[in-house]
């Protein structure tokens, strides 16, 4: 595994329907270099990846893709990660898609995420171990606790 560390420290909103998932991830991130990064790291424990550099373009994205989970930045241009949050979690077909948030804000803007409908919400720096870990557990929870004995 990377040893590569973004240093975030994570949220968790309990209590929401996690669907059956596949593996593709959409990362909404608008620095290129991150956002390539994280699609590379991501790659390299097995999921499929596409990307968006805003949350405009993320909501074309996740119609013509379909991914299984999206890890979006907060802070945007064209549409920011709270509005997008909002506008998918609007819409019946991805109000179970699973969301994972990013922000260098600090915690009241992770928990502004979450308030949006976000499911995990971190505040940067964070750990990539935890990030994927989130992702793992929101794409199959049961298998997670299993692995994990929770």
């Amino acid at each position: 595994m990377p040893a590569f560390r973004f240093g975030f420290q994570g949220i968790a909103q309990s209590g929401k329907a996690v669907r059956k998932l596949s593996g593709k991830i959409l990362v909404v991130e608008d620095h290129d270099d991150t956002r390539e990064l994280l699609a590379r790291l991501l790659e390299l424990e097995n999921f499929s990846v596409v990307t968006a550099p805003d949350g405009a373009t993320a909501l074309r994205t996740v119609e013509f893709e379909d991914p299984d989970l999206v890890v979006t930045d907060i802070s945007m241009p064209n549409l920011d990660g709270i509005q997008m949050i909002r506008t998918l979690r609007s819409n019946a077909k991805y109000e179970s898609l699973p969301i994972v948030t990013m922000t260098a804000y600090g915690q009241g803007i992770a928990c502004e995420a979450l308030t949006a409908g976000a499911d995990r919400a971190f505040a940067k720096p964070l750990e990539f171990d935890q990030l994927v870990s989130s992702i793992k557990h929101l794409i199959a929870p049961e298998a997670s606790a299993a692995a994990t004995g929770d």
